[in-house]
């Protein structure tokens, strides 16, 4: 993987970048974004995931977590959106959790769009979801961090929960407000420095990808302890782009190609079958496959049985191109 990746997505209305720091050899953040056009409820997701350091297979949990994070959502599409939010990040710790047993995890930060504007945000762990108005005057952190020290008032920064843990997780779901307009997901190596400081250049930017620019060059200016990671987008600026744009199959856009969207066909039922039956919510919810050797592992998903076909989510660590429509 190389050092660093940045996309800008919806003719310059969003952006996602990573960085792998000065001081870490690999990369263990995952970054992307999904869109869903078609259905009743079409909607856009920006999605960060930070590997645990100090666990096995870093990397890699983050690269299943947001796979099966947006598999659940396209299967989801039809439900209301903080339902859709909450059973997909446990879908993901599920997913990662069946695949390493608690020995490895990631975090999880979300933040889902729907309709004109509406604006929902899930979130596990310490990577951090912030929002600022529309003047760009005023900074808000909508996250809290899954540890000690902010979510119980003690010492250690050390995570109380995350993705993979198990039966245990809680994830943080909310509604965010009419009011802001600019939003950043950032892994804990794009704000760990004063948080004056992060304010500062993030209200003296005026736009995403100058504020993101700024984030990774500062964090390794300042030593680049640890990956570095933000997606960042403008809502109003984003809605008016997607109001124009179609499309009737899920797109998902991830640093060097890590993941795809494609289309899979199956074989129709025999003549002397029954009918198929409607895939239930069981069915809908992805499946890791086992721990393979290689660069490549996948999750599946079943859309639409009756229409005899599957979107798959492949994840790749080739690089090519940024984005993939299926």
């Amino acid at each position: 993987m190389l050092n660093r990746s940045r996309q800008t997505l919806f003719d310059d209305k969003a952006i996602i970048a990573s960085d792998v720091g000065v001081l870490r050899t690999e990369n263990q953040d995952r970054v992307a974004v999904l869109r869903v056009s078609d259905g009743p409820r079409p909607f856009v997701c920006f999605a960060l995931s930070d590997g645990m350091g100090g666990m096995k297979d870093g990397g890699p949990c983050a690269t299943v977590t947001i796979a099966a994070f947006f598999s659940s959502l396209i299967a989801a599409s039809e439900i209301e959106p903080q339902r859709r939010l909450y059973m997909s990040t446990n879908v993901a710790n599920e997913a990662v959790h069946r695949q390493w047993q608690g020995r490895g995890g990631a975090t999880l930060s979300a933040i889902l769009i729907e309709g004109s504007s509406s604006v929902y945000v899930s979130n596990v762990g310490d990577s951090r979801v912030y929002a600022l108005d529309a003047e760009w005057t005023k900074l808000r952190r909508l996250t809290v961090d899954d540890n000690l020290k902010e979510a119980f008032g003690g010492a250690d920064r050390g995570l109380v929960q995350f993705i993979g843990i198990g039966k245990s997780l809680v994830p943080n779901i909310q509604h965010v407000p009419p009011g802001s307009d600019s939003f950043f997901i950032t892994s804990d190596g794009a704000h760990y420095f004063d948080e004056k400081i992060f304010e500062q250049l993030l209200v003296h930017a005026t736009e995403p990808l100058r504020a993101t620019d700024r984030l990774l060059a500062l964090a390794r200016w300042l030593g680049g302890p640890d990956n570095a990671s933000v997606a960042a987008l403008t809502l109003s600026n984003l809605m008016n782009k997607l109001g124009r744009e179609g499309g009737s199959l899920p797109t998902v856009w991830s640093g060097h190609s890590q993941l795809h969207l494609q289309r899979l066909e199956t074989k129709p039922p025999a003549s002397d079958s029954p009918p198929s039956q409607p895939a239930t919510e069981e069915q809908d919810r992805p499946v890791t496959s086992k721990p393979r050797t290689g660069a490549k592992r996948k999750i599946r998903l079943s859309k639409k049985a009756a229409q005899g076909d599957q979107l798959e989510i492949k994840i790749s660590s080739d690089e090519g191109e940024d984005a993939a429509d299926s």
